[in-house]
């Protein structure tokens, strides 16, 4: 047997349950190559990028084995006994999807809704992808059963603990359509998406890049996959779908610019939470066959994703998003709320009018919440799942930027002028800041820092590099539009409006 079918037939012995901070540091010490600013990084944990993010996902890791949250956080598996994140249960039940509920809650209430790669989103897309394990398993290769393969990295993960990331889609070089040219197409896929180079006794050899890849500085592991808008491929080696530690041979992450790190005592509340984005470089990199889910067929994924003219029916990306756009909807509504009160304006009937728009946003999306909790089905395969919510991915998409924009209005010219902390400790120009920067019952401390906030929110780079997130995080919008239109059933009005238009329409009052 490999080591990699060793890893991936982990038993209850060896596995060592809820991730902790301490572990969860150490696990991050394993030579992985990743490259920022022209330099490759020799230790994560300790280069100035990444050790906000990393030392807020380990303090989130301990809260989990906390007396206050253990009981929320982790579960014991029936099966083998081990105790581990939530996060990683799959939902038998309607009040295993209230548990779920909650975990993802705590998880982005402790992040104030900012993190899009927690520890919470990625689980859900392993545990969908085990509710089809029979459509994996019906794509026949000598060498593995892919079916069989995501149920053991299902198993490994669990006990583990496991934080993963992903990258489903195409560097961004020529997505100039070629419709005409398939010919071109299928070349260009072999230049530069990812793809089979050849098999091996052990694995499959790959090359090629992926994006976008947020939190592989600092993921344990990286589920490889294909998206909607990239499950039509014109050369099957092209297709294909797996998950490898972040250290694998081949395997090179380049790092993007972090966000909201400049010089001085300008408070970044937010910078914490900075989780870098990354693209993927795979020069020959081997993927074991024990760790392989999909191979030059995409049916699996097409039909999971309704890419191939199919429909979703169900939901298994649960909580995590829900959650985090709540968690942030109201963030950004109450920040709002609280500077125009700092500065006088929220009697004025045009601020508190945008304001209004801002809690219709929040009730609209904590209505949807309870809807699709009400809407929560049981699969064939005993899991559960929560109602349709396609729509609301994309209508999030749509109005998180319009928040935004809300609050940048609110604020004005003050999102971009505030006094940093030194500043409000010399003396020589303290009274100056107490006179001409301080609020409507509030004094140029409180005001400063508030909008400080406001501006990580909506003018720093952190929060531009946000709103960017939120609009595509979920693929292209546009897309998504379009496939919502083609699963939506119009059939019983569309009847009823053929039925009235068959005949004369009424044209006036009879006399």
């Amino acid at each position: 047997m490999s080591e990699a079918a060793k890893i991936a037939k982990v038993d209850a012995d060896s596995a060592l349950g809820a991730m902790t901070g301490k572990r969860y540091i150490k696990s991050l010490k394993d030579g992985r190559e990743v490259f920022i600013d022209g330099e490759k990084v020799a230790d994560v944990t300790k280069h100035p990028a990444f050790t906000g993010i990393i030392n807020e996902m380990a303090r989130l890791y301990d809260l989990q084995n906390s007396d206050e949250y253990k009981d929320e956080m982790t579960f014991v598996d029936p099966d083998s006994g081990v105790r581990s994140s939530v996060s990683w249960m799959v939902p038998k039940s309607a009040d295993d999807l209230k548990k779920k509920r909650r975990n993802s809650e705590i998880w982005n209430q402790q992040t104030w809704g900012q993190l899009g790669r927690s520890h919470d989103i990625l689980a859900p897309y392993i545990i969908g992808a085990l509710n089809r394990k029979d459509l994996f398993s019906e794509v026949k290769h000598p060498k593995c059963d892919f079916g069989e393969n995501l149920e053991n990295y299902y198993n490994y993960c669990m006990k583990n603990d496991l934080f993963l990331t992903h990258a489903l889609g195409d560097p961004q070089v020529d997505r100039s359509e070629t419709a005409q040219n398939e010919q071109q197409k299928s070349q260009e896929d072999l230049e530069v998406a990812l793809h089979v180079v050849e098999e091996t006794a052990d694995g499959v050899i790959v090359t090629g890049g992926k994006q976008l890849s947020t939190a592989a500085t600092h993921a344990n592991e990286c589920y490889i996959s294909l998206s909607a808008t990239f499950a039509r491929r014109n050369d099957p080696n092209c297709v294909l779908a797996f998950s490898i530690p972040q250290n694998t041979p081949g395997l090179k992450a380049l790092a993007r610019e972090p966000n909201s790190r400049w010089f001085g005592t300008w408070g970044h509340p937010l910078q914490n939470l900075d989780e870098q984005d990354c693209i993927l470089f795979f020069d020959n990199a081997l993927i074991p066959w024990e760790r392989l889910f999909m191979l030059y067929d995409p049916s699996p994924m097409a039909k999971i994703l309704g890419a191939g003219g199919g429909s979703v029916n169900f939901n298994f990306l649960g909580w995590a998003n829900l959650c985090r756009a709540q968690e942030r909807m109201k963030l950004i509504t109450a920040v709002a709320t609280m500077v125009a009160e700092s500065i006088g304006v929220i009697q004025y009937r045009e601020v508190a009018s945008k304001l209004g728009e801002l809690v219709t946003y929040c009730h609209v999306w904590e209505h949807a919440m309870e809807g699709v909790e009400h809407e929560a089905i049981e699969s064939p395969s005993g899991q559960w799942s929560l109602g349709h919510a396609r729509g609301l991915h994309i209508w999030f998409a749509q109005v998180s930027g319009r928040m935004l924009e809300i609050l940048r209005e609110i604020c004005a010219a003050g999102i971009t002028m505030q006094p940093s902390e030194k500043d409000l400790a010399n003396p020589d120009i303290r009274q100056y800041l107490d006179k001409y920067m301080r609020g409507k019952d509030c004094d140029v401390e409180y005001k400063s820092r508030l909008f400080r906030l406001a501006h990580d929110l909506a003018a720093s780079s952190f929060g531009i590099r946000q709103d960017i997130y939120e609009y595509w995080h979920g693929g292209d919008p546009s897309r998504n539009r379009i496939n919502l239109l083609k699963g939506y059933d119009q059939s019983e009005i569309m009847d009823r409006i053929k039925d009235l238009v068959s005949r004369p329409l009424p044209h006036g009052v009879e006399k």
